[in-house]
């Protein structure tokens, strides 16, 4: 394992969660009632609204995936505890938590004593790692966080398919803020506030307004 690999490489902070709230608060009753699997008008033509509903799907089992990997690395942090080694010296005033030889790399920079147990920490780093690695394999969490992975990525391309499609009923267009409400909920997630398909929706509403006309 070179230096490099001698460290936890930790699950982005996911905001799934806080999306699903976001969902039930904003958008619970088109999402949740009744009325909201009933076509009305040519909605049940709509490939919007046929998207929308793909994407309902997509989207629960992508939160499912999300709280299973979880949970998986809250049992793997219980039982095995992240990578690290708590490293102390005489040089130093207290115990340092070293995750990484680069942070040990750092550290020693300014305390240039410290260099002579660098073997030493990559050894102990080494060896958690491994025990990390071991339980990984036998609860099954990276092979949870790739499903995860592969979930979120199917439903980015709903998501896509659903803004790229023509609207042709008002519950069309209600379909796609629905989503566009939880893609904004979900801003953490590094996506920039949605301009085009906002752009897209302008123009959804003024071709049906014109049909009306």
């Amino acid at each position: 394992m070179a230096d490099s690999e001698i460290s936890m490489s930790l699950s982005r902070p996911s905001r799934r969660d806080v999306l699903s709230a976001a969902l039930m608060t904003i958008g619970g009753a088109s999402f949740d009632s009744p009325s909201a699997a009933a076509p009305h008008d040519d909605s049940a033509t709509d490939a919007a609204v046929l998207a929308w509903k793909a994407w309902r799907v997509a989207h629960r089992r992508t939160l499912a995936l999300c709280r299973k990997q979880q949970c998986l690395e809250s049992e793997l942090a219980r039982a095995i505890g992240f990578p690290q080694v708590v490293f102390v010296a005489p040089e130093l005033r207290s115990a340092v938590r070293i995750s990484s030889l680069r942070q040990f790399d750092e550290l020693a920079a300014d305390v240039p004593s410290l260099c002579a147990r660098r073997t030493e920490v990559a050894e102990a780093l080494r060896a958690h790692q491994q025990r990390w690695d071991d339980a990984d394999r036998a609860i099954g969490y990276t092979a949870a966080r790739r499903e995860e992975a592969a979930a979120s990525a199917n439903e980015e391309r709903v998501i896509a398919r659903l803004f790229a499609a023509d609207v042709t009923s008002l519950r069309g267009l209600s379909a796609k803020l629905d989503v566009l409400i939880a893609v904004g909920a979900d801003g953490a997630e590094g996506r920039q506030f949605p301009w085009p398909e906002l752009r897209g929706l302008r123009r959804d509403v003024a071709r049906l307004a014109a049909v009306d006309h």
